[in-house]
């Protein structure tokens, strides 16, 4: 992927492993937040209105060969440091690809939009 300046509005759902969790072909991202990286299941990850030019299999050829593949910041990055193992969340940032920056704009709990909807 070219090099871009504009930062892309990225949303990225993540479950914490347990310690001894095989990943079996699952997806790691690895997050670094001050000087430490943390390991994360990939669950889902898309670019919010690129208008298609640009998608999530672009970003990760970009990040995938780093160790961590993102640098995160933001109001409460430091949230994502108090997970639990098999929590899921889902992050809304900004990605800046000169850096590999995710800029944290806020963290729900659970899969946002990929959560199964219930019925009673």
């Amino acid at each position: 992927m070219a090099p871009m300046g504009m930062p892309l509005t990225t949303t990225i759902v993540i479950s914490k492993p347990a310690p001894e969790e095989l990943y079996g072909g699952k997806q790691i991202v690895t997050l670094g937040l001050g000087t430490k990286e943390y390991k994360f299941i990939l669950v889902d990850a898309y670019v919010d209105n690129a208008r298609g030019r640009i998608q999530w299999p672009d970003i990760w050829q970009q990040v995938r060969t780093y160790k961590p593949n993102f640098v995160v910041q933001g109001e409460n990055a430091d949230s994502l440091t108090t997970l639990k193992p098999g929590d899921v969340v889902t992050v809304k940032a900004m990605y800046a690809p000169m850096d590999r920056t995710l800029e944290v704009m806020f963290i729900q709990p659970g899969k946002g939009a990929f959560e199964e909807k219930k019925t009673y």
